[in-house]
C-alpha cells in the first residue's frame, strides 16, 4: 500500500521545520510520498520546504490558494493534495506539530487493517507546562472524542487523520464551507456511510496548542460558531431564546475571566485556568453570534443517513447479541 502524505501549511515558518525533521526519520516500506500544500503563505515556509528536498526525495509542493481570490481554510488545502495524491491510502500533518518516532509505519500498518483511522494525540511535548491538561492526557489521547450532539458519533481531529482512497472516492471532499469543523463533520459523514473511526495506539502526534488567550479565544470563538453551523446540517433546530441565554451567560463569565487575567500574572495555576477561560469564553461567544445567524439549511442526505444509522443502533440495543 502506497501512502501519500498530506500537509497543508500557510504562513508554518516558525514550525514547520520541526515536522518536516520529524518526517525524514518515518518510514514505510511499501513505499510514501510527501505533498506539501502552500495554502499562499507570505512568510518563508516554502523555502524551508525546499531546503529538505535532497532528505525527502518524493516531496511535492502544490499550491492551493489562487491570487486575487478569497483564502479558503485547511480543508480547501487537503482537498487540493488528496486530488493530486499517488497513494493508496491518504495521511493527515500539520505544520506546526511533530509527529513522533514510528507515526507513519504504524498508520500504515493501521491502514492495512481498517478504512479510516487516527493517530493519539499528545499536548505536552509541544506546550508550556501551564497548558498541559490537568487531568489525563487531553483529548485523543486514549480514545476518540464525541461532541454533545446529534448524530453522538466520535470524531478525530484532521490533522490526525489516515483514511483509504476508497473512503474519499466515497465519502467525497472535506467541507471547506465548514472550514473549523471540517474534521468532524468527515468523521461524522463517513461514519454515516459505513466506515468505522479507529484511534490507533501506536501513532503519535505531538499537538501544538495555542498559546497566547487572543489566540485561543479566536479559535474557540472559530469552532464554536462552525460546530452550531454543523449541527443545523443534520437538522438541529435551535432553541427559542438561546441568543438571550448565551448572552446572559457571557456576561457572567467576564467577572471571573477579569479576575483570571490579573491572577495569571502572580500564579502559573491562574495562567492556566485563564487559558482555558478564554478558550471556553470565545467557544460560547462564537455559539451566540451562529445563533444571530440565519439558520444552515439542514441537508437531506445527511438526516437521512443520521436517520437511517440512529435506527440501526437502536435495534441493535433493543436485540443485543447473545454472547
Amino acid at each position: 500500500m502506497f501512502l501519500s502524505v498530506i500537509l497543508p501549511c500557510y504562513n508554518g515558518g516558525a514550525t514547520i521545520g520541526v515536522q518536516l525533521e520529524a518526517l525524514c526519520a518515518q518510514h514505510w516500506e511499501e513505499g510514501w510520498e510527501l505533498i506539501v500544500v502552500d495554502n499562499g503563505s507570505t512568510d518563508e515556509s516554502m523555502r524551508i520546504v525546499e531546503r529538505y528536498r535532497a532528505r525527502l526525495p518524493t516531496l511535492r509542493t502544490l499550491q492551493a490558494h489562487v491570487h486575487g481570490t478569497p483564502r479558503l481554510g485547511v480543508a480547501h488545502s487537503y482537498n487540493t493534495g488528496l486530488a493530486a495524491a499517488a497513494g493508496d491510502a491518504f495521511v493527515f500533518c500539520e505544520a506546526d506539530d511533530e509527529v513522533a518516532p514510528g507515526w507513519l509505519h504504524a498508520m500504515g500498518t493501521a491502514l492495512g487493517r481498517h478504512d479510516f483511522v487516527a493517530a493519539r494525540l499528545d499536548h505536552r511535548k509541544l506546550n508550556p507546562h501551564w497548558l498541559h491538561p490537568r487531568e489525563g492526557e487531553g483529548y485523543q489521547s486514549a480514545h476518540l472524542s464525541r461532541m454533545s450532539g446529534y448524530p453522538y458519533l466520535a470524531h478525530a481531529s484532521g490533522c490526525s487523520f489516515g483514511l483509504r482512497r476508497a473512503v474519499w472516492e466515497r465519502v467525497g471532499a472535506l467541507e471547506v464551507r465548514l472550514p473549523y469543523v471540517a474534521d468532524t463533520d468527515y468523521s461524522w459523514r463517513a461514519q454515516l456511510q459505513g466506515y468505522s473511526l479507529h484511534l490507533v495506539a501506536d501513532a503519535l502526534i505531538h499537538y501544538r496548542e495555542r498559546h497566547s488567550a487572543r489566540a485561543r479565544m479566536r479559535q474557540g470563538r472559530n469552532w464554536g460558531g462552525d460546530y452550531v453551523r454543523l449541527l443545523q446540517r443534520y437538522g438541529w433546530q435551535r432553541p427559542a431564546g438561546l441568543p438571550a441565554r448565551r448572552l446572559l451567560w457571557l456576561l457572567r463569565c467576564l467577572p471571573r475571566g477579569a479576575a483570571l487575567l490579573l491572577g495569571s500574572a502572580l500564579a502559573e495555576q491562574h495562567r492556566q485556568q485563564f487559558a482555558e477561560w478564554a478558550w471556553s469564553f470565545g467557544w460560547s461567544w462564537g455559539e451566540f453570534v451562529a445563533s444571530l445567524d440565519a439558520p444552515e439549511p439542514a441537508r437531506s442526505d445527511l438526516l437521512a443517513l443520521a436517520q437511517e444509522h440512529a435506527r440501526v443502533q437502536g435495534a441493535s440495543a433493543a436485540n443485543p447479541r447473545p454472547h
